[in-house]
């Protein structure tokens, strides 16, 4: 195990809720939004936590963070802003983009370690369609010839940037740099082709610049370049010169799923869980080439327990530096318990010690095994789907592939509702299709329509469908909530980026569209059938991870929808020693309880609520065991 802690193990106690839950009732669940603006398209920009930043500790010869600086003048040590062409300068800033009153599409600020300043060209703002850009940030002269010696150099910068248009005419990003004074200039584009989705915030950038500068490093000069056309813009701090490792891998990206032959999911339902494929994408950011790479890996079920670990056959023969690649691995391993999974990954190279190996490494933490959820998004909103580029104000519909590994079927399709009032009162509908194995979707099933109201804002809403859709093994479902057009019209939240071509929909014309580089909307198959007593029980129980627990308790409760909730903890005598309200729970609901000050042994977990004249207990003995051992 990665950790040794107090073990409490759990009895679950659930209460049985008056009424059902009926075709069109909606559950709900709220989150933040990104949410559009007419000039981009829907759902433009997406971004992911700092989990690319470097964390290793390394030797600066040169660092600039801004945040004591008062303008971009020039003058002294301060660096330089010009503006060649065009109405968009760099600026200082300590608040990111200028997302204009009235626009609903919201730029995030730069994640920085150092937020008192840093360094924005805001081209979303002050810009405009049809008119060149092109800026420039000029460092002061930077003498690193006493510290450097003759030791190779690297160039690091943090930075948000988002892609508007992989064009020469729409956004370029360039670093130049001059070992003369800035006499002669040598440059390297940077971002281009990233695209808009899951972009990181903070992203660090490092740059071999060994190769443009010639020892006594006594005149460097750096200058930061911008060509565009009304884009979104560039955000930039923590400058830095360090020399450059001669040994240096970086894992930069991971996945759970063979991007060619699968998809990556977030959430999968126990019956559907397959062997785990995963893969990390890295890159050498040191001087010398990096030979026999290998991908070490572990996995830890939800309660934090190995239940596997290994190192990948596959090998990474070379990259030289800035060079990247991945390595895929087959685990044999199969999730079996409900729950939050981890993955860490870590990349080395056989042949070398690695200089700086905390960026070797990488955790994932976005994969749960659920009784009966199939999604593909990870939860928090990032931005929003209105409708297909070219669309227009037309009816529209947007969702997720699901690849069916096991027979069952899909009862019911849930989709989050961006979190904006224009969401209101418009009539939206949920839909099914499978993959007819020759070259198109065909449709299955939709729902009944349902007019949203302002509860519905920003929440989750399941759409149930007349009767359950049988799948079989095999089977390619595409599931999707739509709305009928008009301005305004419904959209959808979208989370988590996915494989190309995963993320799919209908224009008006009936005819499919796909997002080339997408975000996962927050539209998940239900695969449970609502039509008879036994699955309306189902739906009205709670289920309580992981057991046995250490730290941290998870009581789940989206099946529940009731008001006056009460979740109780109580002893093996029976005395309550935890009580927490919750008032109305209207389905998706997560309660976490902190374990901290309880001492190990056998708890018991009841829900009730007032709509109920009694407590209906029933006690899982076959999922959650009677029996403890502390460690």
């Amino acid at each position: 195990n990665k950790r040794t802690m107090k073990k409490i193990y759990l009895s679950i106690a659930a209460l049985a809720l008056t009424g059902g839950l009926f075709a069109q009732s909606p559950l709900k669940v709220g989150h933040y939004d990104f949410a559009t603006s007419a000039k981009h398209t829907p759902g433009a920009i997406t971004t992911i936590d700092n989990r690319g930043v470097e964390s290793a500790d390394r030797v600066d010869y040169y660092t600039e963070n801004f945040d004591a600086m008062t303008a971009l003048d020039g003058v002294g040590t301060n660096w330089l802003a010009e503006t060649a062409t065009g109405p968009c300068d760099f600026e200082l800033t300590s608040t990111g983009h200028a997302n204009d009153a009235g626009s609903t599409f919201t730029i995030p600020a730069l994640t920085t370690s150092t937020p008192t300043k840093w360094i924005l060209i805001d081209s979303d703002s002050n810009g405009s369609s049809g008119t060149a850009e092109v800026a420039t940030l000029t460092s002061p002269t930077i003498d690193v010839s006493g510290t450097a010696g003759t030791a190779p150099l690297k160039l690091e910068f943090d930075q948000f940037f988002a892609e508007w248009e992989s064009a020469p005419d729409y956004d370029s990003c360039y670093v130049e740099i001059s070992d003369d004074d800035g006499a002669t200039w040598s440059e390297i584009r940077v971002n281009d082709g990233v695209g808009r989705d899951s972009r990181p915030n903070p992203e660090t950038i490092s740059l071999n610049i060994s190769p443009y500068v010639t020892p006594p490093y006594d005149q460097l000069k750096i200058r930061f370049r911008w060509e565009a056309s009304w884009a979104y813009g560039w955000q930039i701090d923590n400058v830095k010169i360090a020399e450059l490792p001669d040994n240096d891998l970086k894992v930069t990206t991971v996945f759970r799923g063979d991007l060619v032959n699968s998809y990556m999911y977030s959430k999968v339902p126990a019956a559907q869980a397959t062997e785990f494929v995963i893969g990390a994408d890295i890159q050498n950011i040191g001087f010398a080439d990096q030979t026999n790479i290998v991908l070490d890996w572990e996995i830890f079920d939800p309660s934090m327990a190995s239940i596997g670990s290994g190192t990948s056959t596959a090998t990474l023969a070379s990259l030289a530096n800035g060079e990247n690649d991945t390595i895929w691995v087959s685990t044999g391993v199969t999730p079996t318990a409900i729950g939050d999974y981890t993955i860490d990954f870590s990349a080395r190279s056989t042949d070398f010690t690695d200089d700086e190996p905390a960026n070797n490494d990488m955790t994932d933490t976005d994969f749960e095994l659920t009784d009966y959820i199939y999604a593909s998004d990870y939860g928090t909103a990032t931005s929003s789907f209105y409708n297909w580029a070219g669309n227009s104000n037309g009816a529209a519909s947007i969702g997720n592939i699901f690849t069916i590994t096991a027979d069952g079927v899909v009862g019911a399709v849930d989709a989050e509702l961006n979190d904006n009032a224009n969401v209101v009162d418009q009539i939206i509908i949920h839909y099914i299709y499978k993959y007819n194995g020759i070259d198109a979707f065909e449709l299955e099933a939709e729902t009944d329509e349902y007019n949203t109201v302002a509860s519905d804002e920003g929440e989750i809403v399941r759409l149930v469908f007349d009767a359950p859709v049988d799948v079989v093994a095999g089977d390619i479902i595409l599931v999707c909530a739509g709305h009928f057009g008009g301005d305004p019209s419904a959209g959808w939240e979208l989370s988590g980026k996915v494989a190309s071509g995963a993320v799919r929909g209908t224009l008006e014309d009936g005819s499919f569209a796909s997002l080339l580089n997408p975000t996962a909307p927050v539209v998940r198959a239900v695969m449970l059938d609502f039509t008879g007593e036994e699955e309306i029980e189902k739906m009205e129980q709670f289920s309580v991870y992981p057991n046995p627990a250490e730290d941290l308790l998870v009581v789940d409760l989206t099946l529940i929808k009731s008001e006056n909730t009460v979740v109780n903890v109580l002893d093996i005598t029976g005395k309550v020693v935890e009580t927490v309200n919750l008032g109305t729970v209207n389905g998706q609901k997560k309660l976490n309880i902190n374990l901290d000050n309880y001492t190990s042994g056998l708890y018991f977990i009841e829900m009730t609520n007032e709509e109920a004249a009694q407590r209906w207990i029933q006690e899982h003995a076959h999922d959650f065991p009677n029996s403890l051992e502390v460690s």
